[in-house]
C-alpha cells in the first residue's frame, strides 16, 4: 500500500494534477447493483421513536438500493465504491452501457470496505479495474487491519494509495470523515455534489430521525453524530448528494 503523501512527493503531484486536464463538465452514472427495486425492513434499525415508522408509511420496508457511482470529470473515469460484485451485479453490464470497460477506470475511490462497496474490485483473485489507482482513507485501512492479506489487498497491491484528509486528491475531489460506520467511512465531495456512501442506508427514516442507525453501524453513536453534522452540511450548502443506499433517483438535492 502506498500513503498519498510518499504516493505523491512534489514531482509526483504535478504530474498527476496535470493528468486531470481541464473540461467544464462533470457526468454523474448512478449504478444500482440490483435490478429490482431494494427495501430495508424497519427492524434493521435503533432509536426508532415509537409510531415514527407508521407515520411515515414504510412498514412494509422502507426505500432502499445498492449502487456504486461512476463520475466523468476533467477527462478521467472515476468510480466511487464497486458495489456486490458477482453474477447478479450490474456494475460491469452498466459501464458497458456508458461506453465504458473496467480498463478504461482511472481511479476508484472507496468509502469503506464493507463487502457491498468492494465486492466488485475482484474477480477470480485478480483485480478487475487493472489501470486504476484505489483509493481509501488510512483511518479505514488502520481500521480494519487485515487489508494487505484480503483478496482487493492481493490484487491491488501497490496501486491501493492511503489518504489522510489533509492530503490533495485527484480532480479536485475532497474527502469528508463520516466516521461511525466502520472506522474511516468517507463521503466525497465534488463542487456542490457530494458522494455520501452509507451516511443513510435509508433516507425516509434517517432524514426524519438521524438519531435512527443501522444496526451494522460499528460505533452508532459517532454514526449518529456523523449523519447529523452531514445533513447540516447539506443543509446549509444546498448540496446535491447520491447515496450507496438512496432510493431512485439515488440522489437528494437539499
Amino acid at each position: 500500500m502506498k500513503h498519498i503523501s510518499v504516493f505523491f512527493a512534489a514531482i509526483a503531484a504535478s504530474v498527476m494534477t496535470a493528468s486531470c486536464i481541464s473540461v467544464s463538465t462533470t457526468e454523474f452514472h448512478a449504478i444500482p447493483d440490483s435490478k429490482t427495486p431494494m427495501t430495508m425492513t424497519p427492524a434493521l434499525f435503533t432509536n426508532v421513536p415509537e409510531g415514527l415508522v407508521e407515520d411515515l408509511g414504510v412498514e412494509n420496508g422502507i426505500p432502499s438500493s445498492m449502487c456504486a457511482f461512476l463520475v466523468k470529470k476533467d477527462g478521467k473515469n472515476i468510480l466511487f465504491d464497486s458495489g456486490n460484485g458477482g453474477e447478479e451485479a450490474q456494475l460491469i453490464p452498466t459501464l458497458k452501457i456508458i461506453g465504458l470497460s473496467p480498463e478504461d477506470i482511472d481511479y476508484v475511490f472507496l468509502t469503506h470496505l464493507h463487502g457491498d462497496h468492494i465486492g466488485g474490485m475482484v474477480n477470480d483473485g485478480k483485480a478487475v479495474f487493472t489501470n486504476a489507482a484505489v483509493y481509501l482513507n488510512k483511518d479505514e485501512y488502520d481500521g480494519w487491519g487485515d487489508v494487505d492479506e484480503s483478496d482487493m489487498g492481493r490484487a491491488y497491491g501497490e496501486k491501493i494509495v492511503l489518504f489522510t484528509e489533509d492530503d490533495d486528491l485527484p480532480c479536485g475531489i475532497q474527502a469528508i470523515k463520516a466516521y461511525g460506520h466502520t472506522p474511516g467511512h468517507t463521503m466525497y465531495r465534488i463542487g456542490d455534489t457530494v458522494l455520501a456512501g452509507d451516511i443513510m442506508h435509508a433516507t425516509a427514516l434517517q432524514i426524519a430521525n438521524p438519531e435512527s442507525c443501522a444496526r451494522f453501524d460499528m460505533d452508532q453513536e459517532k454514526s449518529a453524530e456523523s449523519r447529523k453534522s452531514a445533513l447540516e452540511l447539506f443543509r446549509a450548502e444546498g448540496l446535491k448528494v447520491y447515496g450507496m443506499h438512496f432510493p431512485a433517483p439515488y440522489y437528494i438535492q437539499f
